[in-house]
Parts: C-alpha cells; structure tokens; sequence
C-alpha cells in the first residue's frame, strides 16, 4: 500500500495515541499538580503528534516535487520555482504554527495555563527556545516545557532541512531548463 493512502490513518492514530499516553488527570486538585510520572506520557504523545503532522508535511512536499506532471509545469518557469519554494515556506511555516497551538492547548486543557493568549504566548516562546521567562508554570509542570523546547528544537531543524531540499530541488529544476534551452 502506498504511504499516501497511510497519511491520515497514521495521523488520527498519532491524536489518539497522544490521548490515551497522556492519561491527563479529572479532579481540579490534580490539574494543578499531576503526579511526575504523568508528565512523561503527554511529552510522548506531543513529540508523536508533532512527529506525524510533520512528516505528512514532509511528504506532501516531496510527492508534490517528485510529481512527473507537476515536475513539467515547473520546468520551464522560474517564477513557478520561485512560487513553489514561498508555498513550501508557507506550508512549513503553518505546521509549526499548527503544533505551537497544540502545545497551548496542551497547556490550557491542563490546567498549566488558564488563559488562550497567555498558553499561545508561552508555547510560542518555549517551542522557539527564545524562553523570556516572563510567564511561567508551576513547579509541577515546568518539565513539561522543557519537552516542548525539545520538540521544538527539534522540529524547528526538521523544517529547515526539509526547506534546503525543496531550494536545492528547484535550482536542479532551474539547471535542467538552462540545459533543455541551449539544447
């Protein structure tokens, strides 16, 4: 079976399994401090969400470069390249924006931090590594944060690998259509 065929199920088994391994506690007095063996089944579950979103992203991306039809469209035009490397940047862009939400929210349904913009602000921040330290967890959940530095570090050198390859494969296009025109 093709992987395109796989992308979704592989995604709505990421959200599921992140749900289940995170086993988040109900009753308002473990909302505010969890036991510490819980904190590693929710860091799991995001760094499998984040993981799968991203390499659908990923591979959406590549089929559309590799694609023969949409290979030929590109070809002889270097605004179409130039078109192609802004919507990959765009799209790259929107999944990290996509799992810094996940994060707050994460965060929000905790009970680590109760208002939108605060969690937004904060996952934007740890998930950049940028880290003001003007708003912070409770002592309980600041390992939490340092799951999503993590993650974000780590898919933050993803998209930056996976934008290089989009560049590269364009100038390649770019060389290809120089060679066709002088043929």
């Amino acid at each position: 079976m093709s992987w395109k065929y796989l992308r979704w199920a592989l995604l709505g088994g990421a959200v599921a399994t992140g749900i289940v391994l995170s086993n988040y506690p109900t009753t308002p007095q473990l909302l505010r401090c969890p036991e510490i063996g819980r904190l590693p089944g929710i860091v799991l579950g995001m760094f499998m969400a984040t993981t799968l979103i991203h390499t659908l992203v990923t591979s959406l991306q590549a089929d559309l470069v590799h694609s023969k039809r949409f290979g030929t469209w590109l070809l002889f035009s270097s605004r179409r390249r130039h078109l192609l490397i802004a919507i990959g940047a765009l799209m790259t862009a929107g999944t990290l924006f996509l799992e810094i939400l996940l994060w707050a929210w994460v965060y929000r349904h905790v009970g680590a931090i109760h208002d939108l913009e605060e969690s937004l602000y904060f996952s934007g921040i740890t998930f950049t590594t940028v880290g003001y330290g003007d708003v912070t967890l409770a002592k309980c959940w600041q390992l939490l944060s340092v799951g999503e530095a993590v993650n974000g570090v780590l898919m933050a050198g993803w998209s930056t690998a996976q934008l290089i390859f989009l560049v590269q494969r364009m100038m390649i296009m770019g060389a290809q259509s120089e060679g066709t025109k002088a043929d």
